[in-house]
């Protein structure tokens, strides 16, 4: 017996030791993961510093890759850095406007095939593009080919607006339209047994409707048709303008794309073929230029000095949330909280010669509560600073982002940009059928008659019902009363106006929901203006959210290892633009519909 017991005791040490040796084995591994990454980060610092040494060429042919499209805030993590770094699109904004008046530069040349631009975006770089042209410098655009098999309408779109269009080739013109979808997942939970519990204010608003119906209705179908019968209408003028085509040819053309290269040089789409480094080497030829990139000639360029006036350039970008922010990174797609916002804000107050400030914003909304507090604060800073807030919308600006941009002396958005929303969602998904099918029963004690309401394991009551409903009627009215307030726009015709319903920017400019129509240099233009100063005069400019340093990078880095496979995983199967978007947009209930433009 005592030497059984023995026998038992040796192997459950032996059991124990096996466990310490794996921890052991996964604790250096974890570890020395890191530190390879942080090594990768550090030779990827130290490279982007080398690749920008020395001074700028006399004369130089600008390089702009579109496929790699630079976010609203710069990527701010380590990870960046060992990629190249990256900057955000208000650089390569500003990277275009210097370079119309600068001298050294002889010519610019993009590039451009499959990109993630969107189609505000897209305009922006239009106007920024016809900028050039105005003084004087000649630009061109280089595609081996526009989409992949179609999907190529955004990217062409952006071309139309150079001068000369080059096509490799074996390359397509594959402008194929646009399309609006979204994803209904209603099958699938009554498959599972989760039944969606989920209420609008109004109907055009329900942002749960993949949740709650399994095919698109006949007034949201309507909705879809208005919003994208619109861009698409944008984009055809457009494009039949600058390319000096008959709009109803155009339309014949798209509906037969994807065009091949012959077919779209006799169309005129574009100018000539050829491969593109021929092409490069005969533009350093006629200009006696060097190809110098896009990013290298931001860092080449001088800051303004410390006594000059200063415009702020605050950002909101994702989903609007209570909690911290998180920008653009590997481990997840870009949030703002209110907290962040408000600390932000408060920074801005403080910067010395402040004059204006431009409030970018790019999101589909999010929590009301946050919403509603970040509104308040730039309110209130407003009153504070007594100085000029202009708003320039990016992709979309909408439900709780429109919300936050009120407070502002000025609104502006591109035509193509997605905007309104004004409504409210909420509800709960009734997970009891599930615990069902699972053998699993719940059951509990309340103290009070509602404590049960956001319980995801029964249904609501029908009191419990009234009393939610109620709450959506309070927080509707409330959205409604500060949008008419603010747009002086009466309650009965703002009610026309929101319910829930998106629109274009150019829609709803045309409707008074916004000012007008422009992007980062209109918005700065009408900010310095109304601050009562010069445009052309030298100012500084800061933008928020300040970048990180080098502790919080590597403490972020850490603590994202996990999530990185799983947002890389979301990221290549596309999944995050749709049914990981909209699961994502349960927590929120002032979120824009969830629905996909392709293009």
């Amino acid at each position: 017996m005592a030497k059984e017991k023995t026998k038992v005791l040796s192997l459950a040490r032996q059991e124990t030791v096996r466990i310490l040796l794996k921890l052991v084995i996964w604790t250096f591994a974890l570890f020395g993961l890191l530190f390879i990454l942080l090594l990768m980060c550090l030779v990827g610092l130290l490279r982007t510093d080398i690749g920008t040494v020395g001074p700028l060429p006399k004369k130089m042919i600008l390089q702009i890759d579109f496929d790699t499209a630079p976010a609203e805030i710069k990527p701010d993590d380590l990870t960046a850095a060992f990629y190249g770094g990256g900057a955000s699109f208000f650089e390569l904004m500003q990277v275009l406007a210097m370079a119309g008046t600068d001298e050294r530069v002889e010519a610019v040349v993009g590039k451009i095939g499959v990109s993630d631009l969107s189609l505000a975006q897209v305009q922006e770089l239009r106007g920024q593009i016809k900028y050039l042209r105005t003084k004087g410098k000649k630009t061109y655009l280089f595609s081996e080919g526009f989409g992949s098999f179609g999907g190529g309408t955004a990217e062409y779109y952006l071309a139309s607006a150079f001068d000369e269009i080059v096509l490799q080739p074996s390359g397509e013109v594959g402008i194929t339209g646009i399309g609006i979808e979204m994803p209904f997942v209603k099958g699938l939970l009554n498959k599972i047994g989760i039944e969606p519990e989920f209420y609008a204010r109004y109907e055009y608003k329900n942002a749960f409707v993949p949740f709650t119906d399994t095919d698109m209705s006949p007034l949201l179908r309507k909705e879809f048709g208005r919003l994208g019968g619109d861009l698409f209408d944008q984009i055809v003028g457009d494009i039949a303008k600058d390319r000096k085509i008959e709009p109803q040819r155009l339309r014949k053309l798209i509906d037969e794309a994807p065009l091949d290269a012959k077919q779209a040089t006799e169309e005129k789409l574009v100018d000539r073929l050829d491969y593109q480094e021929r092409f490069m080497q005969d533009l350093e030829e006629k200009y006696n230029a060097k190809r110098t990139d896009w990013q290298n000639y931001l860092t080449g360029l001088e800051p303004v000095g410390q006594g000059s006036p200063v415009v702020a350039m605050v950002i909101i970008e994702g989903e609007i949330a209570e909690g911290d922010s998180s920008l653009p990174s590997w481990e997840g797609e870009p949030v703002t909280s209110a907290d962040s916002f408000v600390a932000q804000l408060t920074e801005v107050a403080a910067l010395e010669n402040l004059k204006a400030v431009v409030l970018r914003i790019n999101s589909p909304g999010g929590s009301y509560a946050a919403a509603d507090e970040m509104r308040q604060a730039l309110k209130d800073f407003k009153q504070k600073t007594k100085v000029p807030v202009v708003v320039s919308m990016s992709s979309y600006a909408a439900s709780g982002g429109y919300f936050v941009a009120l407070p502002a002396d000025k609104i502006l958005a591109q035509p193509a940009t997605l905007t309104a929303s004004i409504g409210v969602v909420g509800g709960k998904p009734v997970l009891s059928g599930l615990w069902n099918k699972l053998g699993v029963r719940w059951n509990g004690v309340y103290f009070g008659n509602n404590a049960g309401i956001l319980s995801l394991n029964k249904s609501f009551t029908s009191e419990e019902r009234k009393i939610f409903e109620k709450s959506l009627d309070n927080i509707y009215r409330d959205f409604t009363s500060k949008v008419a307030d603010a747009r002086h726009i009466k309650p009965e015709e703002l009610d026309k106006l929101a319910r829930g319903r998106v629109f274009s920017g150019r829609q709803a400019a045309k409707n008074g929901l916004i000012d007008g129509i422009g992007g980062y240099d209109e918005a700065l233009t009408a900010a310095v203006r109304a601050a009562g100063m010069d445009i052309s005069q030298p100012m500084r400019l800061e933008v928020f959210p300040r970048p990180k340093t080098m502790q919080e990078k590597i403490a972020e880095l850490i603590g994202t290892v996990p999530s990185a496979v799983v947002s890389k995983l979301k990221a290549y199967n596309r999944l995050d633009k749709n049914i990981f978007g909209v699961l994502q947009r349960l927590n929120y209930d002032a979120v824009m519909l969830p629905f996909e433009i392709q293009y």
